[in-house]
């Protein structure tokens, strides 16, 4: 599928580019829907905040939003971006040019369909034997170095889950491999507190505003797998999958209340 650098159709960079030799950059993954791409705005801010927090550069928004308009033409009903700012070309060590603007990679790919079905029908939900590391100087964000995502990826695929979520060495809940947790006790939402470590995603942004407009309160605070077991309910949350519920969490049944499928419906509009 249709990929540029700096605006430019290409697939390919420089071996010298401090993405591929540092991880020195970070992304964002947004879903293309209807030829447009859904909460470009939560998106962009998190691009932003990004740099300010990696002292990169910004981009060049207006050349980014266009090459992303370009992006979702002509692709199926739902497609997928993938927004890569990397510090470029700028020699092996680890002192870099801050000024320097980025470089911004724009990608394509199918829709994972498999989300569609999990959306209906849940997911079952274990608990990793990954420990993920806490850098409270990079949480949040979405950096280029993923490789604790990668274990944390195959643990789930060689088990019996359809997810696992981990936690940090504090046996706090971060995240499952590649979403936000959210859980339910009655009305109230609790999310984990993310300012050790994980990656504060888009969707989970977006839901903290929106939750309470229908009735949720919504509370985001540390979280142990202990107090999974009074859960009433629960979901999973990224800009692809949305909101998928959680119809078993480390072996206990959990149903899909009425008012989180109203939740989902308002996130899916």
């Amino acid at each position: 599928m249709p990929s540029w650098v700096d605006g430019t159709p290409a697939d390919t960079i420089g071996l010298a580019d401090r993405g591929l030799n540092l991880a020195d950059g970070h992304f964002t993954t947004l879903l293309l829907q209807g030829g447009r791409p859904r909460l470009w705005p939560l998106h962009r801010q998190r691009l932003a905040q990004g740099c300010a927090r990696l002292m990169m550069a910004a981009p060049d928004w207006a050349t980014l939003e266009s090459t992303l308009d370009s992006a979702a033409a002509g692709l199926p009903e739902r497609a997928v971006a993938k927004v890569v700012l990397t510090r470029g070309d700028q020699g092996r060590g680890y002192a870099a040019n801050l000024n320097q603007p980025p470089r911004v990679i724009v990608s394509t790919h199918p829709y994972p369909q498999h989300y569609l079905r999990w959306q209906q029908a849940g997911i079952r939900v274990g608990l990793a034997d990954l420990v993920l590391g806490s850098q409270p100087a990079l949480a949040g964000l979405k950096t280029l170095g993923r490789t604790e995502q990668v274990l944390h990826r195959a643990e789930v695929d060689a088990g019996p889950f359809d997810e696992l979520l981990a936690t940090d060495g504090g046996g706090r809940i971060l995240e499952a491999s590649a979403a936000n947790l959210f859980v339910g006790y009655g009305h109230t939402l609790v999310t984990p507190s993310l300012h050790r470590g994980g990656v504060a995603g888009v969707l989970r942004q977006h839901l903290l505003h929106l939750a309470p407009q229908l009735g949720w309160s919504v509370e985001i605070r540390d979280l142990h797998p202990g107090e999974l077991a009074q859960a009433d309910t629960a979901f999973v949350t990224n800009s692809l999958m949305q909101l998928v519920p959680i119809i078993e969490l480390l072996g206990r049944p959990l149903a899909i209340p009425q008012p989180l499928r109203r939740l989902q419906e308002a996130v899916l509009r």
